[in-house]
């Protein structure tokens, strides 16, 4: 079974693993130097099953859209309170997941839940941005990947909790310990996400990761908006 992943801007990204389509972050609203617009217009999509929130901080989550792909395509969306409920009334209820792990204090580690479907399993980890913050591990079809939103500290992740993966989706966050994380995480594809079109320059220029860590991680793959890569 080939997966195709193709990364459509900020932190959004359509997967495609046998016959599942999800999408993560991926209808959002473009803001100024922070997220450009995405490779993916909501009118454009045909098929989805699952539809996934990190948090809802406009350059992750507009709810009109988010709203117009489910309605149109039947997909699940998956997110916290801050997000599903400014979906309620415009889906069935029966299309909203609601994830919400207990907050974790001090040093603990992410709580999770998990939410499992023939083929399918959802598990979201309350991670450390905003007040209702996930990062998710999807499995779909056998295929594996975790996305880790704008978490502020992995170090709360429990890597034994994620085991193999086939892909890691993680952003630059100066503090988080991501380097590390990817380091110690065993993913065959490692995609750096969350950089603007002048980021993306400055990192094929080989200046962007030498500038936000000291030790920057090898292997890493990033896709400008659009781009594709496909796990055979």
């Amino acid at each position: 079974m080939n997966v195709t992943l193709t990364h459509l801007g900020n932190e959004g990204f359509e997967i495609h693993a046998g016959h599942t389509v999800a999408y993560i972050d991926a209808f959002y609203t473009p803001i100024k130097g922070v997220a450009p617009a995405s490779a993916l217009r909501p009118e454009a999509v045909r098929r989805a099953h699952l539809i996934l929130v990190t948090h809802a901080h406009p350059d992750h989550f507009s709810a009109a859209k988010v709203a117009s792909v489910a309605r149109r395509t039947g997909a699940l969306v998956f997110g916290p309170h801050a997000a599903i409920r400014q979906l309620r009334g415009a889906l069935p209820n029966l299309a909203l997941v609601e994830m919400d792990p207990p907050h974790g204090g001090g040093h603990r580690k992410a709580a999770q839940v998990t939410v499992a479907f023939p083929g399918v399993a959802v598990t979201a980890f309350r991670t450390f941005h905003s007040l209702n913050h996930n990062s998710y591990l999807v499995e779909m079809n056998g295929f594996r990947f975790f996305h880790d939103g704008d978490n502020e500290d992995t170090r709360r992740i429990p890597a034994e909790a994620l085991g193999r993966l086939d892909a890691l989706l993680i952003g630059p966050w100066q503090g988080s310990g991501w380097p590390e994380f990817v380091e110690t995480i065993r993913a065959r594809g490692r995609f750096l996400m969350h950089l603007t079109d002048e980021e993306m320059d400055e990192h094929a220029a080989g200046r962007f990761l030498p500038e936000v860590c000291e030790r920057p991680p090898k292997g890493l793959i990033v896709l400008r908006r659009g781009e594709r890569y496909v796990f055979k």
